[in-house]
This record gives C-alpha cells, sequence and structure tokens, in this order.
C-alpha cells in the first residue's frame, strides 16, 4: 500500500505544469506584467545567488528608467538615486498584487518637489492622473518623463505669439486672466518701459478687449506723442533732446546735443529763452556767430571765426589741445613729437600778442634745435635733419640700409644687421657717425694669426670671406682639390683645433696622404709585409669599400674560374690580434688548392 501511494505521488508531481513546479520555490506569483518571467528559469532576472533584488538587474529591463536615473531626471534620478528598488515595489503578491508603495501611503501624499517640479498654487489641486495621462500597454499610469512646461498641458491663448515662456507674464500663484504686472519683465520685449513710461497702466497702451498685445507701433515717439515743436527739427529724432524721465528732463541732453553750438561752460549758464526769445527753437534771434553776441577783440588779425581758436570753457589762456588741433590751420602744422611740446616753448607768455603767434622763425631746425652732432655734418646745408631724422623722434634715425649704400662704407651681409652703435662709438655722449676703420681687421679679431699674412697684404679678408657669413668661405681648393666623400667632409674635420686650448686652427701644413687623416684598419698589413701597397690601389675616394676597379690580378693569387663569384669574406675573414683588436687579414699566408680545400681523390686508409 504504502509503494503504491509513493508511486501515484510520483506520477502526480511530474505530471504538474512547469509553473506550478516553480511555485514550490517561490514566495507567490508575480505581478501580470512580469508574468512573462514567473518560471523557474527567470529567477536570474531579477536576482543573484545569495543576494536579494539588484537594481541593475531591474533597470536591464525598464531601460527609460535607468537612462533617467543616470541623469538625474524625475523622482528616482533626484531623490531615490541608488536606493533599493524593493524600499518601494515590492513582488510575490499575486497577479493583481500593487507593486507600489507609495511614500506617505498614497500616490496623493507623494511630496512632489521630489520629482524636481514642486505643485504650487492651483496645480497642487489637480489630480496626479490629470497630468500623468500616459499607460502601459497593460493600462497602468506612466509617471516618467511627464512634460513640464505650460505648453504641455496649456493651451495657448495667444497662439505662439509670444513664445512658450508664459511665466514671463502668469504665474501660478494666480488665475490664468490676472495677468502679473510685477511678474513681466518689460526688457525682454522690443520696448523697455524706462522713466516715465514705467508708471502708465498697461491698459493705456494696451487698449481693446481683450487688450490688443501684439502687434503695436513704438518705432518713433510720434506713435504715441504729438509733436509741440510743429516738425521744426525734423528729421531729427525726440531722443536727441529729451528722454523718457520726463519732457523737460532731457535739458541738459539738449545742450550737449545743440547742433552748432556748444552749450557747455559759459554758455551753460544762459537761459535758453536769452537767445531763443521769438518763440523759434530752431535759430536764435541774434544769429550763429560768435560776434553777434560778443565784442570782435581780434577782428583785424584773425576774422571772425572765434571757434577757431577758442572754445566755451574759456575766453582767455587757450588750453593747448585745443591749440594743437588748430594748428594745422596755421603755416606751421604739428606733427610727431612736436605735438608733446608746451605752448609756451614757442608762444613764451613775456612776449606781447600779436608777436607771440605771428612771424616765429620755423624754417630750419636749428631755429629751434641745438646740433646734437656738434658741426659733424655743418657741410649740409641748415634744415636737411630730415635726411636722417623725423619730428616722430630723433631716434631711431631714417638713415638705413639704402643711405649707408651712399656712404664710403656700404652695408652688406651680417653688417646689415648690426647695430649702429657697434661701429659708431666715441668718447662723446653720441654715436661717432664719421667713423675712419673701413677694413676688416680694424673691426674684427683675426682668427688665423700669421698663416694668411701674405693673403691679407693682398686683399685682406675678402680673399677667402664675404659679408654675408663668416663660415661661407670661397678659398680655391686647387692644391689639393676635394672630390669624393672630401667635398661632403666640414672643414673642421680636417683643420679643426685638436685642444682646447691650442689657437688658431690649422690650415697650413695639413698632412695630404690617407694615413696623415685615417687610421690604418689593416693593422699595417700593406706597410710592413710586401709588396708595400698605398690606399688608393684598392680604395676610391668615394667610399672606403673596395673601388670596382681593383684587380684580384695585381695581387700573388689571381682569381679565375669560379673564385670570381665568391665574396671576398669567404677568404678573407676577420681574426683577433693580440692586443685585443680585429682586422680582416687580406694577406693570405697560403695559395694552394689543398689549404681551402679537401682532397676529393685521396684514397682512404
Amino acid at each position: 500500500m504504502r509503494v503504491a501511494m509513493l508511486a501515484l505521488t510520483l506520477a502526480l508531481a511530474l505530471a504538474m505544469p512547469r509553473l506550478a513546479a516553480a511555485q514550490l520555490l517561490s514566495p507567490g506569483p508575480l505581478i501580470t506584467g512580469h508574468a512573462s518571467i514567473d518560471t523557474d528559469d527567470d529567477c536570474g532576472k531579477c536576482h543573484q545567488s545569495g543576494k536579494q533584488v539588484v537594481a541593475s538587474l531591474c533597470l536591464a529591463c525598464h531601460k527609460d528608467l535607468g537612462g533617467a536615473i543616470a541623469a538625474g531626471r524625475g523622482l528616482h534620478g533626484r531623490s531615490y538615486k541608488g536606493k533599493p528598488c524593493e524600499d518601494c515595489h515590492v513582488e510575490h503578491l499575486g497577479r493583481k498584487g500593487k507593486l507600489v508603495r507609495w511614500p506617505g501611503g498614497a500616490m496623493e501624499k507623494l511630496d512632489h518637489a521630489l520629482t524636481g517640479y514642486p505643485l504650487e498654487a492651483k496645480h497642487a489641486q489637480v489630480k496626479c492622473l490629470k497630468c500623468h495621462t500616459r499607460t502601459s500597454p497593460l493600462g497602468k499610469a506612466v509617471f516618467l518623463d511627464t512634460k513640464t512646461t505650460c505648453a504641455g498641458c496649456h493651451k495657448d491663448p495667444h497662439a505662439g505669439r509670444f513664445g512658450t515662456g508664459c511665466q514671463s507674464c502668469h504665474a501660478v500663484s494666480k488665475d490664468w486672466p490676472d495677468f502679473d504686472r510685477k511678474a513681466l519683465d518689460h526688457k525682454n520685449t522690443r520696448f523697455a518701459l524706462t522713466g516715465k513710461h514705467a508708471q502708465v497702466a498697461c491698459e493705456k497702451c494696451h487698449t481693446g478687449s481683450p487688450p490688443k498685445w501684439k502687434p503695436l507701433e513704438f518705432a518713433t515717439c510720434e506713435s504715441c506723442h504729438k509733436d509741440p515743436h510743429g516738425g521744426q527739427f525734423r528729421p531729427k529724432a525726440c531722443t536727441a533732446c529729451h528722454d523718457t524721465g520726463g519732457w523737460e528732463s532731457g535739458a541738459s541732453k539738449m545742450r550737449s546735443n545743440h547742433p552748432w553750438l556748444s552749450l557747455a561752460n559759459g554758455h551753460a549758464r544762459v537761459d535758453c529763452k536769452t537767445c531763443h526769445d521769438r518763440g523759434n527753437d530752431r535759430a536764435p534771434s541774434r544769429g550763429k556767430t560768435c560776434v553777434a553776441c560778443h565784442k570782435a577783440v581780434h577782428l583785424a588779425d584773425f576774422g571772425t571765426k572765434c571757434e577757431s581758436c577758442h572754445a566755451s570753457i574759456k575766453w582767455t589762456g587757450l588750453s593747448e589741445q585745443v591749440g594743437r588741433d588748430h594748428h594745422p590751420k596755421t603755416r606751421y602744422p604739428l606733427e610727431g613729437d612736436h605735438r608733446k611740446v608746451p605752448c609756451a616753448s614757442c608762444h613764451p607768455a613775456n612776449k606781447p600778442a600779436p608777436r607771440r603767434f605771428r612771424d616765429l622763425q620755423f624754417a630750419a631746425c636749428n631755429a629751434c634745435h641745438a646740433d646734437r652732432h656738434d658741426g659733424e655734418f655743418a657741410a649740409r646745408k641748415q634744415g636737411e635733419c630730415a635726411q636722417c631724422h623725423t619730428v616722430a623722434g630723433f631716434a631711431p634715425t631714417t638713415f638705413g640700409v639704402t643711405a649707408h649704400a651712399t656712404a664710403a662704407f656700404p652695408l652688406e651681409g651680417r653688417h646689415v644687421a648690426t647695430p649702429c652703435g657697434a661701429c659708431h662709438l666715441g668718447k662723446r655722449p653720441r654715436l661717432d657717425l664719421r667713423v675712419a676703420k673701413k677694413t676688416c681687421a680694424e673691426c674684427h679679431d683675426n682668427p688665423h694669426g700669421e698663416q694668411f699674412a701674405a693673403e691679407m697684404q693682398k686683399g685682406g679678408c675678402a680673399v677667402c670671406h664675404s659679408a654675408a657669413d663668416w663660415s661661407q668661405s670661397r678659398i680655391d681648393h686647387t692644391s689639393w682639390p676635394l672630390a669624393g666623400a672630401h667635398a661632403k667632409a666640414a672643414c673642421a674635420r680636417c683643420h679643426g683645433v685638436k685642444d682646447k686650448g691650442s689657437q688658431p686652427a690649422a690650415y697650413r701644413g695639413i698632412p695630404r696622404d690617407c694615413e696623415g687623416c685615417h687610421d690604418d684598419v689593416h693593422a699595417a698589413q700593406f706597410t710592413q709585409t710586401a709588396p708595400a701597397r698605398a690606399c688608393k690601389d684598392c680604395h676610391g675616394i668615394e667610399t672606403f669599400r673596395i673601388a670596382r676597379s681593383f684587380d684580384h690580378g695585381t695581387t700573388r693569387y689571381a682569381l679565375a674560374g669560379k673564385h670570381r663569384a665568391l665574396t671576398c669574406d669567404a677568404c678573407h675573414r676577420a681574426e683577433t690580434l693580440r692586443n685585443g683588436s680585429s682586422a680582416v687579414r687580406w694577406r693570405l699566408g697560403y695559395l694552394q688548392c689543398k689549404d681551402c680545400h679537401a682532397n676529393p681523390h685521396q684514397e682512404a686508409p
């Protein structure tokens, strides 16, 4: 009987569906939305072995939520980032179980500020699902990425005329029609309200019902205001004289923008009606010239254009800037450093007018300036300073390379970049411009000693060198022609200074045979054994490699047959010498076949 019951139990267990089998291990069924993973093979989609629910596994399916959390957006990204999912979401409560445990106990009690969008005023009275209208495929509300802009929920009664920044005029703390004037910053419109415009009631400009907000005419003042001048100042704008502070507040602006006469300083104390006493705002009653109001004290000498020298700031004692600005109208315009000279230096106060300003001597520079060259150029005509100097400053001089070409020593090559003071030095506190030195040796040291004494007598340094570059020698190397690799060698390789303290570099008595410069890499094989050979017998001047012209027939062993195809090192190998160095053995002590080859004809013993 017991065996029969055991068999029946086993049969029923095997007949159970897989879902039922899974429930043997599960604490309960999952909600309908997770039903597809409610099997014994899918536990790992939410759980890890030995752990509770892992948030990264949840987000592997809920990718849109994972993106919001990573961006710090919404409730999960701002207030619950890093917290366990199961704190608010509980599973295994059955297909109809409630997955969400709302903070506060209910959806309506959630502190909406945690989402980053606090609910204020009438927004706090709106039911949650009034704004969260999106649903999942199972009909559940979706809260992620709900729009927070006004246009996201409300219809725009302005039909887009004012953009989407509703909060610039409206506030959530008031009804929509209740226009919040304080919330509006008129600076953000095309017509900022300044001065008395800020005191005008909105409906004064925005008339009608409903009020007309756009478009309004405001390009000119006359769009709203009547011109009290009857068009006298057209086309000048009203803002040239007036401002929004008030019709009279622009009085100082009127004076600063007076069309033909500065109303500053002395004129500032004169009332407008003193000149405009006939009701004509545009033209004064007495005329526009200075002499119409003031006595012409210089009438005989300077005419009636007082303003050419005087300004309203002060009639007597002209400012130096005024004088400099008007000097171009005289026979001697001020240019360069002359503009920095105080007026009194040329127009001294102890000299009576008008001689203080008229008949001054200025034809030549020495009329004002001392000769800084102490008569060195006295032979030149007076006033010819401009050949080397300008009014921009006495230094630097304009006497450059082109001008120097007309002197006794034209500048060429490296001399062009030499500072003037390097050659024109003197005991006096200025440059000596008449220089007697004209040869290289008078300025430069001779680095060759007496090696080229004969050449120096004939033509000096220029026999070999030029002013362009000392290192670019024009020497003729005909006594020992440079060819092949020698033509590429630097001069210092042969004419260098052997010892640091020895001077000068050697150019005379340099060896001309190979051994004088090159080491013998053959360990004296061709000098201490007969027949002696010179380097040129085997080598050329292009490279140290054996020359192609080398004829092995000139040695004791002419190459024939297959010997001609062998490489040199097949017979001539490097050997270590007694002193530890190595050298290729070129002179072999054997010439017979047996010295290199085994005898294939020798009978075996």
